[in-house]
């Protein structure tokens, strides 16, 4: 591991683990947690990717999958700023909805899910294995019964709190 991500990295996992066990022992702070990495990440990535989209090439040399370094350094390569701005989206909408309820809830969870999964094999660029403890954190919360959405429960403190 170079020493320029180690910092980074430990962090990251153990800001998974952490994420992992309060939602194992309080869901709805942990979709508050999840949410927030997910927007935090979007707007990390479409910063870097206005500012400085050739960084996301070292993901094809810190990957062990060749096919992902084949598709990092070719198609990737050509478009990145679309890509990145294309996934950064998909992070935000996965972040909103995290803090719904019901099937929009289940779809944000397993499009997050299906997400960490696929960039697991980035290995270190992807904090490897905060991704997979990440998905198994929300894995935990698809078997919760969750019965409102934050955005539900917040409008009722606001409106009991102003009485």
């Amino acid at each position: 591991m170079e020493t320029d991500y180690t910092v980074a990295y430990i962090i990251t996992n153990v800001i998974a683990i952490l994420t992992a066990v309060i939602a194992m022992l309080w869901p709805n702070v942990g979709r508050v947690f999840l949410s927030g990495i997910f927007i935090g990440a979007a707007a990390f990535n479409a910063f870097t990717a206005s500012g400085n989209p050739g960084l996301y090439l070292q993901f094809g040399e810190l990957t062990t999958s060749g096919f992902y370094r084949g598709i990092i350094l070719g198609p990737f390569s050509e478009h990145i700023q679309a890509y990145i701005f294309i996934i950064a989206g998909c992070q935000v909408l996965i972040g909103a909805f995290l803090l719904y309820k019901g099937k929009l809830l289940k779809t944000a969870m397993v499009g997050a899910i299906i997400f960490l999964l696929a960039i697991a094999p980035l290995g270190i660029g992807s904090a490897f294995p905060s991704s997979l403890i990440l998905a198994t954190a929300l894995v935990i919360l698809l078997r919760k019964k969750i019965e409102y959405s934050i955005y539900e429960g917040l409008g009722r403190k606001i409106k009991y709190s102003s009485h």
